[in-house]
Protein backbone atom coordinates (compact mmCIF):
# COMPACT_ATOMS: atom_id res chain seq x y z
CA UNK A 1 0.00 0.00 0.00
CA UNK A 2 1.21 3.41 -1.14
CA UNK A 3 1.88 6.25 1.93
CA UNK A 4 2.23 9.67 1.48
CA UNK A 5 4.25 12.23 3.35
CA UNK A 6 3.63 16.10 3.58
CA UNK A 7 6.07 18.49 4.46
CA UNK A 8 4.23 22.12 5.26
CA UNK A 9 6.35 25.20 7.29
CA UNK A 10 3.87 27.07 9.76
CA UNK A 11 3.33 30.33 9.64
CA UNK A 12 0.78 32.97 11.37
CA UNK A 13 -2.03 33.76 8.92
CA UNK A 14 -4.50 31.95 11.48
CA UNK A 15 -3.65 33.96 13.81
CA UNK A 16 -4.56 36.80 11.80
CA UNK A 17 -7.74 35.15 9.56
CA UNK A 18 -9.57 33.84 12.96
CA UNK A 19 -9.20 37.76 14.01
CA UNK A 20 -10.66 39.00 11.04
CA UNK A 21 -13.60 36.20 11.13
CA UNK A 22 -14.08 35.09 14.92
CA UNK A 23 -11.80 36.20 17.17
CA UNK A 24 -13.18 39.66 18.10
CA UNK A 25 -14.62 38.06 21.18
CA UNK A 26 -10.76 37.15 22.57
CA UNK A 27 -9.10 41.32 21.88
CA UNK A 28 -11.06 41.51 25.47
CA UNK A 29 -8.58 38.91 26.85
CA UNK A 30 -5.86 39.81 24.36
CA UNK A 31 -6.28 43.33 23.35
CA UNK A 32 -2.81 42.68 20.98
CA UNK A 33 -4.71 39.58 19.69
CA UNK A 34 -4.43 41.57 16.35
CA UNK A 35 -0.70 42.17 16.26
CA UNK A 36 0.53 38.42 17.52
CA UNK A 37 0.37 37.42 13.34
CA UNK A 38 2.88 40.34 12.56
CA UNK A 39 5.01 39.93 15.85
CA UNK A 40 9.34 39.46 15.27
CA UNK A 41 11.04 36.50 16.08
CA UNK A 42 12.80 38.46 18.61
CA UNK A 43 9.57 40.51 19.99
CA UNK A 44 9.67 39.95 24.10
CA UNK A 45 5.86 39.08 23.52
CA UNK A 46 6.78 35.77 21.05
CA UNK A 47 10.32 34.64 22.78
CA UNK A 48 9.99 31.54 23.71
CA UNK A 49 9.04 30.12 26.26
CA UNK A 50 8.68 33.73 28.34
CA UNK A 51 6.50 35.50 26.03
CA UNK A 52 3.13 36.62 26.46
CA UNK A 53 1.87 34.36 23.87
CA UNK A 54 2.89 31.14 25.06
CA UNK A 55 0.60 30.87 27.99
CA UNK A 56 -2.26 31.20 25.41
CA UNK A 57 -1.35 27.41 24.81
CA UNK A 58 -2.68 26.93 28.45
CA UNK A 59 -6.09 28.48 27.24
CA UNK A 60 -8.02 25.70 26.40
CA UNK A 61 -11.58 27.68 25.78
CA UNK A 62 -8.98 29.58 23.13
CA UNK A 63 -7.21 26.60 21.58
CA UNK A 64 -10.42 25.26 21.09
CA UNK A 65 -12.03 28.45 19.42
CA UNK A 66 -9.27 28.20 16.87
CA UNK A 67 -9.39 24.23 16.50
CA UNK A 68 -13.36 24.64 15.65
CA UNK A 69 -12.67 27.55 13.52
CA UNK A 70 -9.59 26.09 11.09
CA UNK A 71 -12.47 22.56 11.35
CA UNK A 72 -15.32 24.82 10.11
CA UNK A 73 -13.10 27.30 7.62
CA UNK A 74 -10.60 24.82 6.10
CA UNK A 75 -8.45 26.32 3.06
CA UNK A 76 -10.23 29.42 3.82
CA UNK A 77 -8.40 29.55 7.75
CA UNK A 78 -5.28 29.78 6.53
CA UNK A 79 -2.06 28.80 4.21
CA UNK A 80 -1.31 25.38 6.01
CA UNK A 81 -4.53 23.95 5.72
CA UNK A 82 -5.11 24.98 2.44
CA UNK A 83 -1.55 23.44 1.35
CA UNK A 84 -2.15 20.44 2.39
CA UNK A 85 -5.76 19.91 1.47
CA UNK A 86 -4.77 21.13 -1.99
CA UNK A 87 -2.32 18.53 -2.24
CA UNK A 88 -4.54 15.99 -1.33
CA UNK A 89 -7.11 17.20 -3.66
CA UNK A 90 -4.36 17.74 -6.82
CA UNK A 91 -3.24 14.29 -6.22
CA UNK A 92 -6.25 12.47 -4.74
CA UNK A 93 -4.66 11.14 -1.67
CA UNK A 94 -6.97 9.76 0.79
CA UNK A 95 -6.28 11.92 4.21
CA UNK A 96 -6.43 8.60 6.41
CA UNK A 97 -2.83 7.40 4.27
CA UNK A 98 -1.47 11.24 4.83
CA UNK A 99 1.39 11.40 7.34
CA UNK A 100 2.23 15.43 7.83
CA UNK A 101 5.16 16.71 8.91
CA UNK A 102 4.97 20.52 10.28
CA UNK A 103 7.83 22.46 10.52
CA UNK A 104 7.40 25.42 13.50
CA UNK A 105 9.66 27.78 14.88
CA UNK A 106 10.93 28.48 17.71
CA UNK A 107 8.51 30.98 18.76
CA UNK A 108 5.38 31.75 20.95
CA UNK A 109 2.95 32.50 18.01
CA UNK A 110 4.21 29.92 15.59
CA UNK A 111 4.22 26.80 18.50
CA UNK A 112 0.91 28.45 19.11
CA UNK A 113 -0.38 27.60 15.69
CA UNK A 114 1.48 24.36 15.27
CA UNK A 115 -0.49 23.13 18.57
CA UNK A 116 -4.12 24.30 17.01
CA UNK A 117 -3.17 22.78 13.72
CA UNK A 118 -2.04 19.87 15.10
CA UNK A 119 -5.39 19.10 16.71
CA UNK A 120 -7.31 20.21 13.82
CA UNK A 121 -5.58 17.54 11.28
CA UNK A 122 -6.16 14.94 13.49
CA UNK A 123 -10.22 15.90 13.46
CA UNK A 124 -10.04 16.82 9.64
CA UNK A 125 -8.99 12.78 9.23
CA UNK A 126 -5.52 12.38 8.53
CA UNK A 127 -3.20 9.45 9.22
CA UNK A 128 -0.57 11.13 11.44
CA UNK A 129 0.91 14.23 12.20
CA UNK A 130 4.58 14.95 13.95
CA UNK A 131 5.82 18.56 14.88
CA UNK A 132 8.96 19.52 14.38
CA UNK A 133 10.68 22.19 15.93
CA UNK A 134 13.09 24.84 14.83
CA UNK A 135 15.37 27.07 16.16
CA UNK A 136 14.18 29.51 13.72
CA UNK A 137 16.09 32.46 12.15
CA UNK A 138 15.68 35.86 14.51
CA UNK A 139 18.34 37.62 12.89
CA UNK A 140 21.33 37.38 9.87
CA UNK A 141 24.35 35.51 12.09
CA UNK A 142 21.74 32.55 12.57
CA UNK A 143 21.01 32.41 9.34
CA UNK A 144 23.74 30.00 8.17
CA UNK A 145 22.73 28.10 11.51
CA UNK A 146 19.14 27.94 10.74
CA UNK A 147 19.53 26.62 6.77
CA UNK A 148 21.97 23.66 8.29
CA UNK A 149 18.83 23.19 10.87
CA UNK A 150 16.67 23.01 8.23
CA UNK A 151 18.60 20.95 5.77
CA UNK A 152 19.08 18.13 8.47
CA UNK A 153 15.48 17.98 9.48
CA UNK A 154 13.85 17.85 5.90
CA UNK A 155 16.43 15.41 4.70
CA UNK A 156 15.75 13.30 7.83
CA UNK A 157 11.81 13.06 6.89
CA UNK A 158 13.27 12.88 3.08
CA UNK A 159 14.98 9.59 3.97
CA UNK A 160 12.82 8.24 6.12
CA UNK A 161 9.77 8.30 3.75
CA UNK A 162 11.56 6.87 0.98
CA UNK A 163 13.20 3.57 3.11
CA UNK A 164 9.27 2.81 3.82
CA UNK A 165 8.49 3.50 -0.07
CA UNK A 166 6.06 6.91 1.16
CA UNK A 167 5.50 9.46 -1.76
CA UNK A 168 6.42 12.97 -0.40
CA UNK A 169 5.08 16.10 -1.26
CA UNK A 170 5.47 20.42 0.01
CA UNK A 171 3.28 22.58 1.08
CA UNK A 172 5.52 25.92 -0.39
CA UNK A 173 2.93 28.46 1.35
CA UNK A 174 3.54 29.20 5.01
CA UNK A 175 6.19 30.16 6.74
CA UNK A 176 9.11 32.43 7.52
CA UNK A 177 9.98 33.20 3.31
CA UNK A 178 13.96 31.90 3.74
CA UNK A 179 12.93 28.87 5.56
CA UNK A 180 10.35 27.86 3.07
CA UNK A 181 12.60 28.85 0.30
CA UNK A 182 14.86 26.74 1.55
CA UNK A 183 13.10 23.89 2.22
CA UNK A 184 11.31 23.55 -1.12
CA UNK A 185 15.06 23.85 -2.28
CA UNK A 186 16.08 21.20 -0.78
CA UNK A 187 13.46 19.04 -1.20
CA UNK A 188 13.53 19.54 -4.45
CA UNK A 189 17.37 18.38 -4.53
CA UNK A 190 16.47 15.30 -3.02
CA UNK A 191 13.49 13.84 -5.49
CA UNK A 192 10.39 14.73 -3.72
CA UNK A 193 7.34 14.03 -5.82
CA UNK A 194 5.71 17.10 -6.12
CA UNK A 195 5.16 20.40 -4.24
CA UNK A 196 2.65 22.91 -4.40
CA UNK A 197 1.97 26.85 -4.17
CA UNK A 198 -1.35 27.94 -3.17
CA UNK A 199 -2.86 31.72 -2.35
CA UNK A 200 -5.78 32.89 -0.35
CA UNK A 201 -6.41 34.37 -3.79
CA UNK A 202 -6.54 30.86 -5.86
CA UNK A 203 -9.13 28.68 -5.98
CA UNK A 204 -6.91 25.84 -7.13
CA UNK A 205 -2.81 25.07 -6.03
CA UNK A 206 -0.25 25.49 -8.41
CA UNK A 207 2.17 22.42 -8.83
CA UNK A 208 5.40 23.64 -8.88
CA UNK A 209 7.84 22.42 -11.66
CA UNK A 210 9.93 19.39 -10.79
CA UNK A 211 12.59 20.78 -12.88
CA UNK A 212 15.66 18.65 -13.52
CA UNK A 213 17.86 20.22 -10.69
CA UNK A 214 21.57 18.98 -10.65
CA UNK A 215 24.79 20.07 -8.59
CA UNK A 216 28.18 19.31 -9.86
CA UNK A 217 28.99 17.11 -6.93
CA UNK A 218 32.55 16.99 -7.80
CA UNK A 219 32.98 20.12 -8.02
CA UNK A 220 31.89 20.84 -4.26
CA UNK A 221 33.66 17.71 -3.00
CA UNK A 222 36.69 20.07 -4.67
CA UNK A 223 36.12 22.69 -2.57
CA UNK A 224 35.14 20.37 0.62
CA UNK A 225 38.71 19.63 0.42
CA UNK A 226 40.13 23.02 -0.87
CA UNK A 227 39.11 24.19 2.99
CA UNK A 228 39.67 20.78 4.76
CA UNK A 229 38.82 21.60 8.57
CA UNK A 230 38.85 25.00 8.24
CA UNK A 231 36.28 27.47 7.14
CA UNK A 232 37.97 30.16 6.22
CA UNK A 233 40.98 30.65 3.76
CA UNK A 234 42.74 33.75 2.46
CA UNK A 235 42.06 35.09 -0.71
CA UNK A 236 45.07 34.75 -1.93
CA UNK A 237 45.61 30.96 -1.43
CA UNK A 238 42.05 30.56 -2.75
CA UNK A 239 43.37 32.48 -6.08
CA UNK A 240 46.32 30.15 -5.86
CA UNK A 241 44.09 26.60 -6.23
CA UNK A 242 42.26 25.08 -9.49
CA UNK A 243 39.67 26.75 -8.09
CA UNK A 244 40.58 30.33 -8.12
CA UNK A 245 38.84 30.97 -11.68
CA UNK A 246 34.74 30.09 -10.20
CA UNK A 247 35.43 32.53 -7.18
CA UNK A 248 32.54 35.21 -8.61
CA UNK A 249 30.52 31.87 -9.59
CA UNK A 250 30.90 30.08 -5.72
CA UNK A 251 29.96 33.55 -4.65
CA UNK A 252 27.01 34.13 -7.03
CA UNK A 253 25.76 30.71 -5.79
CA UNK A 254 25.71 31.33 -2.27
CA UNK A 255 28.25 28.41 -1.65
CA UNK A 256 31.22 31.18 -0.13
CA UNK A 257 31.04 34.82 0.71
CA UNK A 258 34.34 36.66 1.00
CA UNK A 259 34.53 38.90 4.17
CA UNK A 260 37.85 41.31 3.79
CA UNK A 261 41.19 39.25 2.93
CA UNK A 262 39.40 35.86 3.38
CA UNK A 263 37.23 33.74 1.86
CA UNK A 264 34.45 31.86 3.81
CA UNK A 265 32.79 28.80 3.28
CA UNK A 266 29.46 28.66 3.82
CA UNK A 267 28.18 26.63 6.73
CA UNK A 268 25.75 24.33 5.42
CA UNK A 269 27.51 23.31 1.92
CA UNK A 270 29.31 20.77 3.80
CA UNK A 271 26.01 19.16 4.98
CA UNK A 272 24.63 19.36 2.03
CA UNK A 273 27.33 17.69 -0.12
CA UNK A 274 26.67 14.72 2.57
CA UNK A 275 23.22 14.45 2.59
CA UNK A 276 23.14 14.48 -1.29
CA UNK A 277 26.28 11.82 -1.44
CA UNK A 278 24.52 9.76 1.14
CA UNK A 279 22.20 7.18 -0.09
CA UNK A 280 18.80 7.89 0.25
Amino acid sequence: MVCFVYVSTVGTSLLSNFVRDRGKVFVVRYRDLGEWSKLSPGDERNVYPSGDICRALEDREFVEALVDYVVEFREKSCAEVNGVLGIQKLFGHQLSGVELYLLFTRTCNTRLVAHVLRKSFEKLGLGGIVSIELKGIANVDEFDRGLVEVLDKVSSIVKSAKEKSCRVYVNATPGFKAETAFVMLISLLLGINGAVYIHESFDQPVLIPSLPISLEIGELKELLDLFGEENSIHVNAFLSTPLHDKLQDLKEKGLVIVKGEYVKLRPWVKTLVEKLTHKL
